[in-house]
């Protein structure tokens, strides 16, 4: 017969999967969506075009540039182990890979932007951070079919698309676990968070498709 200690044994709740787990599986869909928008599918298709090419980057600058300042006025309040600075550098490789690809200044300082991103919360900043810096990671495969199809590596128009270099992988790790552990410690709403990371996939991804 059970005894009624272990009958009457306390049962505690289940732990709560990670956040940077919980952002993966909630915005599955939304990353799927954006792997299928036509601009970003072509940039993989082996018969990519130089002008392709271009409109793309151009229209990515359009998007990165308002995102990073943003973000940028929001650094005093996350933080200091995210190292912004050493993040938000998406911009200045794209007006550089522009530059590369025959735009002049003033074609760059022309081109359309998205409406400029309202940042107010440490929550929404870090949704916007989890798209941009799960952009990183699939830089190197892109990089080498860019210079496969089209000869472009990152002095010649590409240095975007892998914008941390060496520090790609450490620096995704670095954001994970603060992500992680601030959920954890309860310094910020996970919700919030994931509220945040779907809006600024599906604003990145309507931007693109736009005109």
């Amino acid at each position: 017969m059970m005894s009624m200690a272990l009958a009457e044994a306390p049962v505690f709740p289940a732990l709560a999967p990670p956040l940077t787990l919980r952002l993966r599986q909630e915005t599955r869909d939304l990353h799927d969506r954006i792997e299928a928008n036509a601009r970003f599918a072509r940039l993989m298709a082996p018969d990519l075009t130089l002008a392709e090419y271009r409109r793309l980057v151009a229209r990515l600058h359009g998007h990165y540039a308002p995102l990073e300042a943003a973000l940028e006025g929001m650094a005093h309040r996350l933080p200091a182990c995210l190292a912004l600075h050493r993040r938000l550098n998406r911009r200045a490789a794209l007006a550089a890979d522009l530059s590369a690809l025959g735009f002049a200044p003033d074609d760059i300082a022309a081109l359309p932007r998205c409406e400029a991103f309202v940042i107010r919360s440490v929550e929404q900043a870090l949704g916007a951070l989890y798209v941009l810096e799960g952009s990183t990671l699939g830089g190197q495969l892109i990089a080498r079919h860019l210079q496969a199809t089209l000869g472009i590596g990152p002095a010649a128009g590409a240095a975007h698309v892998v914008p941390h270099g060496a520090e790609t992988g450490t620096l995704w790790r670095d954001f994970r676990l603060a992500l992680d552990e601030g959920a954890e410690a309860a310094q910020f709403d996970p919700d919030a968070v994931i509220a945040a990371a779907r809006h600024a996939f599906d604003r990145l991804d309507r931007w693109v498709a736009g005109a």
